[in-house]
């Protein structure tokens, strides 16, 4: 009975370790590049725009700082100046994410150009998901959206919207940041399996006592 005890003893051991590698969460980084929005050959570097070829502004106002003092991104709205047309936002591909994880995406935003009046938004999906930020005025504003990881990687876009009357407003973006902020929830099945480990030992330890 010592030798099976001293097995299942093992065996709860590495219940344990596994137990803490599942739901172990990563170290806090910025999976996002280029979240500053950094410029380089006419674009933000690492992004990707939604209408290549489309208008863009590299600090509209450089008067108007965001958090990190340097330069943002902005889009404006050209419903009124056709054949102008936008570029409508922009994307990345986030990799190395972990199924079923949490994460946590922060961004500013703001709009200005010629009376601010509130009618501009971020629509923001993160592979199937979605969620907007709040309605802009000249403050930037930190906005924070939660999402689950479903694939290894996801796509992260943020789509400029101009509601009715926002003519002819840009919208901007910077400090964008996506953190994994949860551990990955452990199955259920590992729960049960653990549950009998636990039971198994009480039971050898009492018939050898």
């Amino acid at each position: 009975m010592k030798h099976i005890s001293k097995k299942l003893t093992t065996v709860s051991a590495a219940f344990v370790l596994l137990l803490n590698t599942t739901t172990q969460a990563s170290p806090v980084t910025n999976l996002v590049t280029n979240g500053s929005m950094n410029f380089s050959l006419g674009k933000p570097t690492g992004w990707t725009l939604i209408t290549p070829g489309g208008e863009l502004w590299n600090t509209f106002e450089p008067g108007i700082l965001s958090s990190d003092g340097g330069s943002y991104f902005g889009i404006q709205d050209l419903n009124a100046f056709a054949p102008r047309f936008s570029a409508g936002g922009l994307y990345q591909t986030i990799d190395n994410l972990t199924i079923g994880a949490t994460y946590r995406l922060s961004f500013e935003s703001n709009e200005e150009h010629t009376n601010p009046n509130g009618l501009a938004r971020w629509e923001v999906s993160f592979g199937n998901q979605t969620g907007s930020s709040t309605l802009t005025n000249t403050t930037w504003i930190t906005d924070t959206l939660q999402f689950t990881a479903t694939n290894t990687s996801e796509t992260l876009k943020f789509l400029a919207t101009f509601l009715p009357g926002a003519n002819p407003q840009i919208l901007n973006l910077d400090g964008v940041t996506l953190t994994q902020i949860s551990s990955v929830p452990v199955p259920a099945g590992i729960w049960l399996f653990g549950s009998g480990i636990l039971g198994l030992i009480g039971y050898g330890r009492r018939k050898s006592i």
